[in-house]
């Protein structure tokens, strides 16, 4: 019996080397397609919008999206037949997915990335406020993949019995290239990512090391603050196995985001030998250990003192190196936890059927 899969999601990448960003969902219908799923892609409304623009009418677009999916997926449904699984890849999409899941009598899984620590510590309301769809995601019924990123993920669910515990993944093998005396951000250029802070961070690194090469992958609405610093080196968005080259070439990647920073990023610079400078927010500090090196929260003059003294101390940088190497050889590779993943979904479908 083939098992169908809808597929509530944004993005339509589905090749895991070429996707811009977070492999995640690629690599997943790629596994499900390998053993034998039907995947159909159920498109949600999106607002492409300015960020305060569409953090304003984000609640709008989550309440339209309760509309759209289900009736998208239900007309589906009456195409290619009755799913197996509603497999919801954004929090925002979660209530629609639900409603859809509902309709047609599917099992529901849902994936949440990214939870932000405020939401697991002192501002809960504001958290609420600005992320609705992450506690909206645990509150809903259904099959919830929460990603370990040292923010405060299982934390927030560990109760809940719906809650299914994600390790961030490693490269399968880290990437071989020559290492040059420079450090690199890797991420959305938003502040929310921190981006505002690493500029600051990075302007004085060139201060304490003026040979330092600095390095930025990625792209958003700061890109023009980025630019107007000649000596930073903007490749934009790239392709996932280029961004993990472009790391793979830095001595040092450094971690600004004001929540939790063991991001995939960071794990795929360890993997490669990278050392991650951090701030010590939420849990980052326990899921990099001694593979890296945390500072105080938004304490930039510490970042920059050790980013600097990684480019400028071998035997510092090498010790730390190794360390890193070891402790992302503890992690799962893409394709065993996507096979973990797959495994728990036809667990799930085959419950009652």
């Amino acid at each position: 019996m083939t098992r169908r899969a809808f597929f509530v999601s944004c993005w339509e990448e589905t090749d895991p080397e070429t996707v811009r960003g977070a492999p995640d969902q690629a690599y997943l219908v790629r596994g499900m397609l390998r053993k034998g799923w039907e995947v159909v892609r159920v498109v949600p409304v999106e607002f492409r919008l300015p960020p305060f623009l569409r953090l304003a009418f984000f609640g709008l677009e989550i309440a339209l999206n309760a509309l759209v999916i289900p009736c998208r997926g239900f007309s589906l449904s009456r195409r290619f037949g009755r799913p197996s699984l509603v497999l919801c890849m954004d929090g925002k999409l979660a209530p629609g997915a639900l409603v859809l899941s509902w309709l047609t009598g599917a099992r529901l899984a849902k994936f949440q990335h990214g939870i932000k620590d405020y939401l697991v510590r002192r501002n809960r309301f504001m958290g609420f406020l600005l992320n609705p769809d992450v506690p909206l995601n645990y509150w809903l019924p259904g099959l919830l993949f929460a990603v370990e990123d040292g923010s405060g993920a299982w934390a927030l669910g560990k109760r809940r019995k719906n809650f299914v515990r994600l390790l961030q993944a490693r490269p399968a093998g880290a990437s071989q290239v020559q290492r040059e005396t420079a450090f690199i951000f890797c991420g959305r250029l938003h502040r929310i990512k921190g981006a505002d802070r690493f500029i600051r961070v990075a302007r004085r690194v060139k201060e304490l090391f003026p040979s330092a090469v600095c390095l930025v992958v990625g792209g958003g609405p700061m890109s023009e603050d980025f630019t107007k610093e000649p000596w930073i080196k903007m490749l934009g968005e790239l392709p996932h196995r280029e961004a993990i080259q472009q790391i793979a070439r830095s001595r040092v990647l450094s971690a600004t985001a004001p929540y939790g920073n063991f991001t995939l990023p960071v794990l795929e610079a360890m993997s490669a030998g990278t050392v991650p400078v951090v701030f010590g927010i939420g849990w980052t500090d326990e899921m990099i250990r001694d593979a890296g090196v945390v500072v105080a929260p938004f304490d930039e003059e510490a970042m920059a003192q050790e980013v600097a003294r990684l480019l400028s101390d071998d035997e510092f940088f090498l010790e730390k190196s190794q360390r890193a190497t070891l402790r992302a050889g503890e992690f799962p590779d893409w394709e065993k936890r996507t096979n973990g993943v797959i495994e728990t979904l036809e667990a799930l479908c085959s419950r009652n059927s």
